[in-house]
């Protein structure tokens, strides 16, 4: 479960980013409120390794995939997502990303993160117009959970080809689990 602190009144993005937190630490303002996240197990890392390789191959220089930053959504709501999808054209070496520019996010769902992972943050991307996908275990199996903005999740098990701003992406959930958990 993510530990959750709450302040008397809900803190602002601008606040959030004036706060002295070490950068080491996974913390996120959700709704006003901080959520701190412990480290994942190997397995993700693993896994969010293999996703960024797997769509920076795909989608090519024209993008770029990042691991672990802030995506501001507005002005309570600033998470993490394990990986986030956006155009070359929208990169500022020196700003935030906006959610306005951010193609597609990804979860990696773990232990100290399911209620984020599957309610929470799939909201905050849905009504922020982004695209998003969340990766499960189930034992040495991989799941990809795809949320579209407009329609219903689907859930995608041993493969799939995914659009990412218009471009196929295949992944190969078997491989993976393969290559991850060494079976």
């Amino acid at each position: 479960m993510n530990s959750i602190m709450y302040a008397s009144e809900p803190l602002t993005t601008k606040e959030f980013f004036a706060l002295d937190v070490d950068e080491k630490l996974k913390v996120e303002l959700i709704g006003g409120a901080l959520a701190v996240s412990p480290s994942p197990r190997p397995w993700h890392g693993f896994v969010a390794n293999r996703l960024r390789r797997f769509l920076s191959d795909a989608l090519g220089r024209d993008y770029i995939v990042f691991a672990d930053l802030d995506v501001i959504i507005d002005d309570e709501n600033t998470p993490r997502p394990d990986l986030f999808v956006v155009s070359r054209a929208t990169y500022d070496p020196d700003k935030v990303s906006r959610a306005a520019d951010v193609l597609l996010a990804i979860e990696i769902m773990s232990t100290g993160s399911r209620v984020n992972d599957r309610l929470v943050k799939p909201g905050l991307y849905r009504d922020a117009g982004i695209p998003s996908w969340r990766v499960e275990r189930s034992g040495e199996r991989l799941l990809l959970v795809e949320m579209p903005i407009n329609g219903e999740a689907e859930t995608h098990h041993d493969s799939a080809t995914l659009k990412v701003d218009g471009n196929d992406v295949r992944i190969d959930l078997a491989a993976m689990a393969a290559e991850v958990f060494g079976v």
